[in-house]
Parts: structure tokens; C-alpha cells; sequence
């Protein structure tokens, strides 16, 4: 009797937990509630591979990090990490490290370096009609060319540039006057420069504006100046203020000449190959990034540029203001005429209608 009372217990003691079992495994297996596609519960995010992901690009320019272009350098790497919640980091290399002009661009159009603050005239060597801002005399002062860079008729360039050479022209801006200096001797009118070697960018424009205006052009790597000017092997160069202070040509220079013989833009660019490699909205970001630090780099060299041209008399450098500079006008028409087949006809006076 006992015997069978034993028996009876284990078995109800291994039913019970048989039974215990699988309810455990039926709760287990117990069907969710179903959502409607497409929406998560208030404690669920919905988290895609770049949200996990930093992307590190680079920038090169040639100017130094004080200079106004290296300053707005820095502030679109700020601009680009703020605005994409520190995905996307740019890093900045300045005063040549990743080359000259030429160099940086043409690494920029490969997709080797990411980002370029740079000028026109490489870009215009893969695409012609960007020679145009580059002209000389070709806006009235720099809140026109602002202006102009602002308007459609040059995003809609810039967009075709894009398509053509596969660099996007993110934040046009302004970058100086540009004002002749020698070493020899003051210059008033194009009758003076006869004789006088100025440099050049490598830049075919720019060589043809220093030759109409009555000099001989000598192309030179910018990295190259100052050592030039200090051996006399070129009698004097052409920048704007900030590129001349900042660089110290007025240790190897006389005279100032307020030519003012080009209205100076640089650019932002951005490497095509480098965006589409990236999601959508950070690819707008950059863009926006971008606009932003031109606007930086306008407000920095319209403050700058006076406080610049103190910094280079008060080293010792004459400034000449009594400059003929309709007589240099007059000797940029046949340059007008070459360069027309280039960057478009008609193009010039379009462009001129922007007020």
C-alpha cells in the first residue's frame, strides 16, 4: 500500500512538471501583437548601417591657415561635423601640404582628396566657360561679384561643371582685389610695365591679362614666390592684400599698385566621386556647409582687406592710388575677344546684367 502511494506521487510530481513545462513553452511561443507595416512602438528606433558609420574626407588649399581661405577651410570642417551630428569629418590641410593648384585639383576631379578651396583657373582648364571669373574688370566691386556668384545664371555653370568635369562647386566667395606689386619701380599706366616679369598663376587667363596690361607674364607655382621675388628672378607678383600679407611678399617688395585688375573669386569645391559615395542627407548637409562658409569667407575678407593693406604699408611698402586704370580697361577688350570662343559667347554681357 505504501509502496503504491509512492508510486502515485512520483507520477503526479512528474506530471506537474510536465505540465509547468509547457505552458512555459506555449507562453514562449505565444504569437505578438501585429503592427501595421511601417511603424514602430515609442521605445523601438529604426537604425541604418550610416547611422553607425563616420566617413573622414580631406581638404587641401594652398593658402596659409591665418589667411582667409584657411580660416573658412576650418569653418566648413566645423559646419559639416555640426551638421551631420559628427558623421562626417573633415580634415584640413593647408599651405600646399597635398600640392600645388594643380595637384589638389586635379586630385579633387579623381576622387583622391574630397574638398578644395582653390580658384578658377584650374577648374577652367577642364571646363572653359569658368574662365569667365576670372576675367579682368569683370565686376564692378565685390559686392557685385557676391552678387553674381548668388545668382542662377552662374549656379546653372556650376551645375554643368559638375556634370562635365565631376567637381561641384559648393561655395563660390569673394577673394580679393588683386593688385600689382614691384620691386623696381612704381607703376601708373601700361607703358610702365614694359619690361617688368610678373607672376603668374599657371592659369593661361591670367597670363594673358599681365601681358595685355603691358608686363611680361612668368608662371610660377605659388610655393614658389617669395624665393623668387627675394633672387629678383621676377620683379613683382599679382594678389590680393590678405595673399600678400599673409605671405610677406612685402619683405621682398617696393610698391603697391592699386590695379585692381581683377575682382577675385575662389571656391569650395567638392569631389563628385566623394558625395555620391555618401547617403543623401548628408550630401545635402556638405552643400549646405559649404554655402554657409562662403558667406564666413566673404564677411572675413570684406573686414580684413582694409587692416591688410595698413599691415603691408606699414612694413614699407609705397602704395600707388593715381593709377590710369581706364587705360588698363582699354587693354582688356582684345582679351574679351580671344576669350569669348572660350567661355561662351555672349556669356560676358549676360552675366554683366546682374545687378
Amino acid at each position: 500500500m505504501k509502496r503504491f502511494i509512492k508510486t502515485t506521487s512520483l507520477l503526479l510530481a512528474i506530471l506537474m512538471l510536465l505540465t509547468l513545462a509547457n505552458v512555459g513553452c506555449n507562453k514562449k511561443e505565444q504569437p505578438q501583437e501585429q503592427k501595421p507595416k511601417g511603424t514602430t512602438s515609442q521605445k523601438e528606433t529604426t537604425k541604418t548601417p550610416e547611422d553607425t558609420k563616420t566617413y573622414t574626407f580631406k581638404l587641401g588649399h594652398i593658402m596659409t591657415a591665418e589667411h582667409p581661405n584657411g580660416m573658412g577651410a576650418e569653418k566648413f570642417a566645423e559646419l559639416v561635423k555640426e551638421k551631420t551630428n559628427g558623421k562626417v569629418i573633415v580634415n584640413v590641410f593647408p599651405a600646399s601640404q597635398l600640392g600645388n593648384e594643380k595637384d589638389i585639383f586635379d586630385a579633387v576631379a579623381m576622387g583622391m582628396v574630397d574638398f578644395s578651396i582653390l580658384g578658377y583657373g584650374e577648374p577652367a582648364k577642364r571646363f572653359s566657360p569658368a574662365l569667365i571669373f576670372d576675367a579682368p574688370f569683370f565686376a564692378k566691386d565685390r559686392e557685385h561679384l557676391v552678387r553674381i556668384f548668388n545668382d542662377k545664371i552662374v549656379q546653372d555653370i556650376f551645375d554643368e561643371m559638375a556634370n562635365k568635369i565631376k567637381v561641384k562647386a559648393i561655395g563660390p566667395f569673394y577673394y580679393g582685389t588683386r593688385y600689382l606689386t614691384t620691386a623696381k619701380a612704381p607703376v601708373k599706366s601700361p607703358e610702365d610695365m614694359k619690361g617688368l616679369k610678373i607672376r603668374t598663376p599657371d592659369q593661361p587667363i591670367y597670363v594673358s591679362t599681365i601681358k595685355a596690361m603691358g608686363a611680361t607674364p612668368v608662371p610660377m607655382a605659388f610655393p614658389e614666390v617669395y624665393l623668387a621675388l627675394q633672387q629678383g628672378v621676377i620683379d613683382g607678383q599679382e594678389n590680393p592684400p590678405a595673399t600678400i600679407a599673409t605671405n610677406k611678399f612685402y619683405e621682398v617688395q617696393k610698391y603697391l599698385v592699386k590695379t585692381a585688375h581683377i575682382m577675385g573669386g575662389n571656391c569650395i569645391y567638392a569631389s563628385e566621386k566623394t558625395l555620391e559615395s555618401l547617403p543623401k542627407e548628408y550630401q545635402d548637409a556638405i552643400v549646405e556647409a559649404g554655402k554657409e562658409a562662403a558667406q564666413y569667407i566673404n564677411e572675413v575678407a570684406f573686414a580684413a582687406e582694409d587692416d591688410y593693406l595698413n599691415e603691408i604699408k606699414e612694413n614699407g611698402v609705397t602704395i600707388i592710388e593715381d593709377v590710369d586704370r581706364d587705360a588698363f580697361v582699354e587693354r582688356a577688350q582684345e582679351l574679351y575677344k580671344e576669350y569669348e570662343t572660350k567661355w561662351g559667347e555672349g556669356l560676358l554681357e549676360k552675366i554683366r546684367t546682374i545687378q
